[in-house]
């Protein structure tokens, strides 16, 4: 099952360090919840009031006047924003004035979100000091805003991600990226496979339907060739005919003997007639078996045909099932290989800056290296310019003592 290979063996947190974490984003999320629900616990505090006590319907109360103050406040600022004009003069008097009235607006705006703020974190310790508050408020959910109901859903996906992070030894994160590397390969291979599969199927049905087309050319060809047998036998049966009534009545007026030779004539005739008729019979039998032949061998073949095509349609629908299986897993891997891979860039780019930090500093050591060595050299020949005149001071006093 890919969704259990992914999974992590360990199924507590171990560490002292990561069940703080878990702990400190619980709290937070507990929090969040709390803070989300004060605007609708503010307007039913008397329906609270019993069971949140007194001191934090107090608080509440106090809540609400700061942030009261604060829309007010807010709201003036808004309202001298859209009153001032970007064409308006800086130099101007009334500019200036406008100017010192939104600094104060925009101080007292600081002032009163931080007692908002503060007033926040009171509300905050009095629900820890109170579950049974906490617990009659966090009931309430189902009246939170949708805004803020998507924040608490995804901080607890975020913590279900942590929980898997945390529970995740490093091995076990080697092999999860070595077996999605195998469903990758094996989803490629598979496509391949039915790639190969379609055209397979294609060249089969292309074959197939030449087939059935040489086969209706060769029943098209029969039927024709039977048509013109039968056209050509009553011809030729009509001729006959003409020419033993002709030759019958030439003998009649001829003579009895003539007709009687030629009664003999039409005797012979009709047998040969007979004969020619069941041979031309025995011929369109002939025919007619062959036709059913070729019917049987084409009705074969397209049972045939569609008993292939059958297995082939099945075989096609457990494929593409399993495929649309890998496909769904596949799609769960990307998603989770997003997030490692954001996490895996971001401690690429800690890196790189702790890279280039570094090289910083060995290029300011070289370069205070480099200045040094200046500084060095730049002595040392003074030193010794500094050297050679003291000797040819000394040179020139004891020529002149000479």
């Amino acid at each position: 099952d890919p969704s259990r290979a992914l999974e992590p063996s360990r199924k507590k947190i171990s560490t002292i360090e990561a069940q703080r974490v878990m702990s400190v984003f619980e709290e937070t999320i507990r929090r969040v919840e709390i803070i989300t629900l004060l605007p609708h616990i503010i307007e039913n505090l008397d329906r609270f009031r019993i069971s949140l006590g007194s001191d934090l319907a107090d608080l509440l109360q106090h809540h609400q006047v700061i942030q009261e103050s604060y829309n007010e406040i807010r709201a003036e600022l808004d309202k001298h924003l859209a009153k001032r004009t970007p064409t308006q003069s800086a130099k101007s008097n009334v500019s200036r004035k406008t100017d010192a009235q939104l600094e104060e607006i925009i101080r007292n705006l600081s002032l009163v979100a931080q007692q908002l703020s503060f007033s926040c974190k009171n509300i905050l310790r009095a629900f820890q000091i109170n579950p049974s508050a906490c617990n009659s408020v966090l009931g309430e959910f189902r009246v939170r805003n949708e805004n803020c109901n998507e924040m608490v859903v995804s901080m607890q996906e975020l913590r279900d991600i942590l929980m898997g992070k945390l529970l995740t030894t490093p091995e076990e994160e080697k092999e999860r990226m070595a077996y999605l590397t195998e469903i990758s390969q094996r989803e490629r291979y598979n496509a391949g496979i039915i790639q190969k599969l379609e055209a397979e199927y294609k060249a089969g049905m292309e074959d197939k339907e030449e087939e059935i087309r040489k086969k209706n050319e060769v029943i098209r060809r029969l039927q024709a060739d039977l048509h013109q047998i039968e056209k050509f036998s009553e011809e030729h049966i009509r001729r006959v005919k003409a020419e033993a009534e002709k030759q019958e009545t030439s003998d009649v007026k001829n003579s009895e003997g003539k007709r009687q030779k030629l009664q003999q004539d039409i005797n012979h005739l009709r047998t040969q007639f007979q004969s020619m008729t069941a041979e031309h019979r025995e011929n369109e039998q002939e025919l007619r078996r062959r036709k059913f032949k070729v019917e049987t061998e084409v009705e074969n073949w397209i049972q045939k045909f569609d008993q292939d095509m059958g297995e082939r349609q099945d075989e096609y629908e457990e494929i593409d099932e399993i495929y649309t299986e890998e496909k769904k897993q596949l799609h769960e891997l990307e998603e989770r290989f997003k997030t490692l891979e954001a996490e895996y860039k971001q401690i690429q780019e800690e890196r790189r800056l702790a890279r280039e930090r570094r090289e910083k500093a060995e290029q300011e050591m070289a370069r205070m290296v480099r200045a040094s060595t200046t500084i060095q050299a730049f002595w040392r020949s003074f030193k010794v310019r500094k050297a050679l005149k003291s000797k040819k001071k000394k040179g020139g006093k004891k020529g002149k003592k000479k």
